[in-house]
């Protein structure tokens, strides 16, 4: 829809690590494929970039958004995102420079979002999650739309076509009015109506919230136009066909890779290798700046009118009287095929 070292040990990394879900949570979050080398078939696909965040610490190919212009980025230690009225006040979370994202030494990059009991603005408990982008704000450039030249890794099938995939587990992903998202933006084309130069796509969304059919709903989307009649979406849930069930359990506590295959023409969906939906229209076939982003993201009832507050109601990750992390993804990789031509 619409990111650094690792934090402190808190109540939840102490107190969670003593009980044996917990261990059991571990081993399942290490159980990673070395050998998950899976690309489409009938095409012959080479690797371009990857990320296996390895090591602890800092993400070295990651950016948290921190601000829309190279001062902004480089001064902020959080930006406010989704903001409701005319000041950062009214946004509904912030991406954090720091504290929200960190490589575990097992291979992952952690992702959370917490409810943070000690600060509040005008929606209450304040907000506070990784938002990791591929780009960063450079430079002020006058030749861009919004005079900001970016800089960082951007995608585009121009060349040749591509095969983007994210391995990752989001049992965690919990807190109602949050989700997970695996998504491709241009921060200086996207929404111009021309979806050729850059559009929003979303590989992979999974939102949760109080009603059951978030307990397993997944969606794949691109956006071109903000405001009606500019995008086209498909949400995977109990009602829909095929179910979601039928497709991936994205609540269980294995690691699921989400893929998208991507040429000028067509944008493929895949997961675990299961090709499920088909973009033929409005693809960015030329973008200019799209890059890609891991996020975790929160807005009471982005999705749903009855979806919930995770701050104060519903599940979560764990919880105490300073904070409450309502949702935690763990990322084995991230990686780029590109076509042999």
């Amino acid at each position: 829809m619409w990111s650094s070292l690792a934090p402190e040990v808190s109540f939840s990394q102490t107190a969670s690590v003593e009980t044996a879900q917990a261990e059991n949570d571990q081993a399942k979050t290490n159980e990673k494929s070395e050998d998950d080398q899976w690309t489409p078939p009938g095409s012959v696909w080479e690797l371009d970039w990857q990320d296996e965040f390895e090591g602890t610490g800092e993400v070295e190919k990651w950016y948290p958004m921190l601000g829309y212009n190279s001062e902004a980025y480089k001064a902020s230690t959080e930006k406010g995102l989704r903001w409701s009225g005319k000041t950062e006040d009214s946004a509904w979370m912030y991406s954090s420079q720091t504290g929200n994202h960190w490589l575990d030494g097992d291979g992952n990059l952690v992702l959370r979002i917490v409810s943070d009991k000690t600060k509040s603005n005008e929606h209450g408990d304040k907000v506070s999650a990784a938002y990791l982008m591929s780009g960063y704000p450079q430079k002020w450039d006058k030749s861009e739309p919004n005079g900001v030249k970016w800089a960082g890794k951007f995608v585009s099938p121009k060349e040749a076509p591509l095969y983007i995939s994210c391995r990752v587990r989001t049992d965690q992903v919990q807190g109602y009015s949050t989700w997970f998202a695996f998504w491709l933006f241009s921060q200086t084309r996207a929404y111009n109506d021309n979806p050729a130069d850059g559009t929003e796509v979303d590989i992979i969304e999974i939102p949760k919230g109080e009603k059951n059919y978030l307990k397993t709903a997944f969606t794949a989307a691109n956006h071109w136009k903000q405001g009606g009649g500019g995008s086209e979406s498909k949400q995977f849930n109990a009602l829909s066909e095929p179910k979601s069930l039928d497709l991936v359990d994205v609540s269980d506590s294995d690691y699921h890779t989400y893929g998208l295959e991507w040429s000028t023409e067509q944008m493929k969906c895949y997961v675990d290798g299961k090709l499920y939906y088909t973009f033929d229209d409005n693809i960015p076939s030329d973008p200019v700046d799209m890059m890609m982003l891991l996020t975790l993201e929160f807005k009471i009832n982005a999705w749903d009118p009855n979806q919930g507050d995770g701050r104060v109601d519903g599940p979560c990750v764990s919880d105490d009287e300073k904070m409450r992390e309502m949702s935690r993804a763990y990322v084995d990789y991230v990686r780029i095929y590109r076509k042999k031509k």
